[in-house]
């Protein structure tokens, strides 16, 4: 067995190593104007790792997106390539970036990643500080750090990109600034004062993907171009180090601790020692193992002390379907193939039953990486390990959730980007 799971993470690992070229797709249609689209895969085509290939609003909108890591949305106009697209093709970026695609938005690319227009994308929770966006062109400075380097008071070329504030969504996380601009164009009657100080690049996480946009333009700015492919790689890289993870998940020895029968510590799974006064309950503890693995690796998630351990497993159910668990991070998967292939990815997946009796206790369970066909996943479904009235390393979905048959079609699926921190 350990030769066997050996084999499979090494052919995994071997899908992400970067002799694989990321595969960059870039929009190249109506609305992509001036020399944006040619500048930027003149920078990316310089490196054999990427791999560029330009594609029409009509190919997104018919899905052409799936296989690739990234799309770049260049400078022109926002509102003409979100009609380039249309609303089918939004919803396919969308859906691109929300399971784990990255997205690249340079100056117009930035408008339609907003969540104020209503052809916009809504993958940044930003907005436009103002609906007067001809501030002018020319030349601009802004400082901060991207991408590991300082920049100090920098000329960048700038041509009307977006004036952003957070949006207060609160199903989208917060944004992280990486460079301001220092001075400004104010041109048409635009409000000044109101681009000192504001973002001129950001980052962020929309589901399982990324996004960093530009709102002046450094693939026009000597010195800067660096900016793009940095950009570039930091948004196709949402997968996670699958071996270290499951090696780490292994080492909490769910077979020997949270084990039922007696209370235990939620985060080390050692008992406490304190007497059972209910008898007829098996104090099983899936929810408080679920607990203690988002604990070890960083990721929100429903927990003691801001929840008590009783029918907590219910209660995490509730949490990663609200606007909470979407902020954390959690993104709801399709079905259990779309579970199995994004703990392939390396990320944390959750098996999640919340029990229609609100008295009795859910289950809850981590999903493992695994080679099953779609016979063997519909028949059984994706592998997990769990702790419960049986503990596991490894089990079936259907064995380790056996006892909620009546409701096994209800279970849901969630996925969080794992990055691992030290060690505890």
């Amino acid at each position: 067995m350990k030769t066997i799971l050996f084999s499979f993470f090494a052919f995994v690992e071997l899908l992400g190593a970067e002799s694989n070229p990321l595969k960059v797709a870039i929009f190249d249609d109506k609305g992509a104007w001036g020399k944006g689209v040619p500048r930027v895969t003149e920078i990316l085509a310089k490196n054999p790792e990427l791999s560029v290939t330009r594609l029409k609003g009509e190919e997104i909108a018919a899905g052409a997106l799936r296989g690739y890591d990234l799309v770049i949305f260049t400078g022109g106009s926002g509102s003409h390539e979100a009609a380039s697209i249309g609303e089918k093709g939004r919803e396919e970026v969308r859906q691109f970036v929300r399971s784990g695609g990255g997205y690249v938005g340079i100056c117009a690319g930035s408008y339609l990643a907003c969540a104020n227009f209503e052809w916009g994308l809504g993958i940044l929770n930003a907005r436009t500080v103002s609906p007067k966006w001809r501030r002018g062109q020319g030349v601009v400075r802004i400082g901060g750090e991207a991408f590991g380097k300082r920049i100090e008071n920098r000329e960048v070329h700038y041509a009307n990109g977006p004036i952003i504030k957070s949006a207060g969504r609160p199903d989208l996380p917060e944004y992280e600034v990486l460079t301001r601009y220092s001075t400004e164009l104010a041109l048409n009657e635009t409000p000044v004062g109101v681009m000192v100080s504001s973002p001129a690049m950001v980052r962020s996480a929309f589901g399982l993907g990324r996004v960093f946009i530009s709102s002046p333009h450094p693939e026009m700015t000597e010195g800067l171009d660096f900016i793009v492919e940095s950009a570039a790689r930091w948004a196709a890289r949402s997968k996670g180090p699958t071996e270290k993870l499951w090696k780490r998940l292994e080492g909490m020895e769910v077979d020997k601790l949270w084990l039922p029968g007696a209370i235990v510590e939620w985060k080390t799974g050692l008992p406490t020692g304190q007497p059972i006064k209910d008898a007829k309950s098996k104090h099983t503890h899936c929810s408080q193992f679920a607990a203690a693995v988002a604990d070890r690796l960083a990721i929100p998630l429903l927990r003691p002390p801001e929840r008590g351990v009783v029918l907590l497993a219910n209660a995490q159910f509730d949490w990663l379907a609200s606007d909470a668990g979407k902020k954390a991070g959690w993104v709801r998967l399709d079905d259990g193939a779309a579970a199995q292939s994004s703990a392939n990815d390396g990320r944390l997946v959750l098996a999640s039953l919340k029990n229609p009796d609100a008295t009795r206790p859910g289950h809850i369970a981590v999903v493992r990486p695994g080679n099953k066909d779609a016979a063997l996943l519909a028949k059984e479904g994706p592998d997990v390990m769990q702790a419960g009235g049986t503990n596991a390393l490894r089990t079936t979905l259907r064995q380790g959730f056996g006892n909620h048959e009546k409701e096994y079609d209800q279970i849901a699926f969630y996925a969080h980007v794992v990055e691992l921190p030290a060690a505890k």
